[in-house]
């Protein structure tokens, strides 16, 4: 994808995403920025905040998933559509991370597998991304659909 066409992508990115939130009456604020090489982070602030991160954040996933089906095409090609709130997705990460750190110190400990309670793709991806390098340590998806979860287990 060329520049000219990624910024074309960004603007109608930040045009869908601002007529998303107009149409729900929500009282937001959006900021489109490029935070690397082929990726579109849409970020938002004001009254309803909270609205938007309740409940393990799943409006902000919803909205997330809409743009990015919304713009298939373009996630096809490699291009990464992300939506944070306050920070919420780092600290999320991190959560996560501390988490599959956990998990990974009773695994080795025990030997007695330990899997997650079902979560999105993305969390389940913080969580294999976290113990990665861990020695001794592997992890796998399982289930299906809203029911994924992850797995660590002694390697």
């Amino acid at each position: 994808m060329t520049q000219d066409n990624f910024e074309g992508l960004r603007d109608q990115v930040e045009n869908f995403v601002k007529d998303l939130i107009d149409r729900s009456s929500l009282d937001l604020k959006v900021d489109v920025t490029e935070p690397e090489p082929d990726a579109i982070e849409v970020s938002f602030q004001g009254f309803d905040l909270p609205l938007l991160l309740g409940h393990h954040a799943e409006l902000l996933d919803a909205l997330q998933y809409i743009a990015r089906r919304a713009f298939a095409k373009a996630v096809a090609e490699g291009i990464q559509i992300d939506f944070d709130a306050n920070g919420y997705r780092d600290a999320r990460r991190e959560e996560l991370a501390l988490m599959a750190q956990k998990a990974a110190e009773r695994v080795k400990t025990s030997k007695v597998p330990f899997v997650f309670d079902p979560m999105s793709a993305q969390d389940r991806r913080a969580i294999h991304t976290a113990l990665v390098d861990i020695e001794g340590i592997k992890t796998e998806s399982e289930g299906d659909g809203q029911m994924r979860r992850v797995k660590v287990l002694a390697a």
